[in-house]
């Protein structure tokens, strides 16, 4: 019974995989492997579950092609799953161009069909596994080192969490199974696979729990995500109510103390008190406006941009804070890129974001920043030299009214919830990296899709220009 859920659970993660990301290789490749190990409990499953309780009913040579038949999975497990995780390391690897990821998944095949050739599956399956093992081990082996250098190697947070995963769910159970079906059996020890259903029921239990907190090869159970997209709704339906609300009151108390002040012209002292409390109610409606502004749903206005000119005037913006702290800010490579996106909410973000840097870095202190494309997605880094942000902390960093900034009147710790806000509308994500004494280093991300070339800008903007001569 148990082995069936063990089987159940492998294939769940395979069906997840490759229904997330089937146009990605890797994404593949890692459900392949995973589709091929649960053939090894499949084959258990029949021997030692199905046959027994179906001997005494059935034909005895309907028996025997039970057997056969978990033969052939247990064979089918134990040569294919080496080359399936062996590709998936390959197509891991973005520095191997596709030619060589052919030549070498067309080599690695001859040991699989000499192997196939050369086992016998009936009477019984017969593995030579001295032979087996020369390049088995080596495949396996091989595959592990390469995620392990490809997770150290790795600076992008996104894609070094995505690394971490792997290395717990995939290369630290692959290497127990290179030991308990493989190793052990030069040995004699033919039993010892039977803890690998331990082993891959608590893989499958780490995938659920990684999907959900940070996603695996592609799948996301963004249950945090959509908890603080949740508070910013709730939070932007609240400040509506609470800025309508007070918007009345407020008028209420200033029409009373534009009243009051015509009726006390002799006297002075009251009329001073009056004009203070217009000013208070002045700010009240400022505060609540400024707040409102923040976390209201974000209505995109897109056209085509040019990431390397919205960079610069978001840059030019604060360039007098800049002078005034005498930072220095470096552009390690500029974005050359004409992007379909907002480009007002996109100026805000940048300024938003540059404001922090500049906040946290000491007088005569260092910003920078760098572009690349990835996989997915468009990548903007921002660097700073600051004091950083304490690991307790950072897990905050996007959540409404949450702020590292101490005994400050002019912040209502918003802005990053806002800049997260406008990166999620764009398909986009937002990520935060820092250690304490080091700095801060923020990456956006904007997907590739939103990539504009000249007949795609032409077109979108005539579109437009149709849309507003209808209305």
């Amino acid at each position: 019974m148990f082995m069936g859920v063990v089987l159940l659970a492998l294939w769940s993660m395979s069906i997840l995989l490759i229904m997330k990301d089937r146009k990605v290789p890797s994404s593949r490749w890692a459900s392949l492997t995973a589709f091929i190990g649960g053939f090894g409990f499949l084959a258990g499953i029949i021997d030692d579950e199905l046959r027994p309780v179906l001997q005494d009913f059935i034909n005895p040579s309907f028996d025997v092609m039970l057997h056969y038949a978990a033969n052939t999975a247990s064979l089918i497990c134990q040569m294919g799953m080496p080359y399936a995780f062996l590709l998936f390391a390959l197509h891991s690897w973005p520095a191997i161009n596709e030619q060589t990821r052919k030549w070498v998944a067309g080599i690695a095949m001859l040991p699989i069909i000499y192997s196939l050739v050369t086992t016998p599956v009936v009477p019984e399956l017969l593995i030579n596994y001295r032979i087996t093992n020369i390049w088995v081990v080596p495949y396996l082996l091989f595959s592990s080192l390469l995620l392990l250098y490809l997770y150290f190697r790795e600076k992008d947070p996104l894609l070094r969490r995505g690394r971490y995963v792997v290395l717990m769910i995939g290369v630290a159970p692959i290497l127990f199974i290179t030991l308990t079906i493989y190793i052990f059996r030069l040995y004699g020890w033919y039993e010892a696979w039977r803890y690998n259903a331990l082993l891959i029921f608590a893989q499958f239990l780490l995938f659920v729990g990684f999907a959900l907190k940070h996603g695996v090869l592609g799948v996301k159970l963004s249950v945090e995500q959509n908890r603080l997209n949740m508070t910013l709704r709730a939070l932007t339906s609240g400040t509506s109510i609470l800025n309508h609300s007070i918007k009345n009151e407020v008028g209420k108390m200033q029409l009373i103390l534009h009243r009051l002040n015509r009726l006390t012209e002799d006297q002075p002292e009251i009329r001073e008190d009056i004009r203070d409390l217009q000013q208070s109610t002045e700010h009240m409606l400022n505060m609540v406006q400024r707040i409102q502004g923040k976390v209201q749903e974000i209505p995109l206005k897109e056209s085509a941009c040019p990431m390397d000119e919205l960079l610069n005037q978001a840059i030019d913006h604060v360039h007098p804070y800049l002078q005034q702290k005498q930072i220095e800010l470096v552009q390690v490579s500029k974005p050359r890129w004409t992007l379909w996106v907002d480009p007002v909410q996109l100026k805000e973000v940048w300024i938003n974001l540059l404001m922090n840097a500049i906040e946290a870095v000491p007088v005569g202190g260092k910003l920078e920043i760098e572009s690349y494309v990835s996989k997915k997605y468009f990548v903007f880094v921002l660097k700073d030299n600051g004091k950083g942000i304490p690991r307790e902390q950072l897990a905050h960093v996007f959540e409404p009214f949450f702020s590292t900034k101490k005994h400050s009147e002019s912040h209502f710790g918003l802005g990053l919830a806002y800049c997260y806000q406008v990166l999620r509308k764009h398909q986009g994500l937002m990520e935060m990296d820092s250690t304490v004494g080091s700095g801060t280093r923020v990456y956006l991300y904007i997907p590739r899709k939103r990539q504009m070339n000249v007949s795609e800008i032409e077109q979108k903007e005539g579109t437009q220009e149709c849309d507003k001569s209808r209305s």
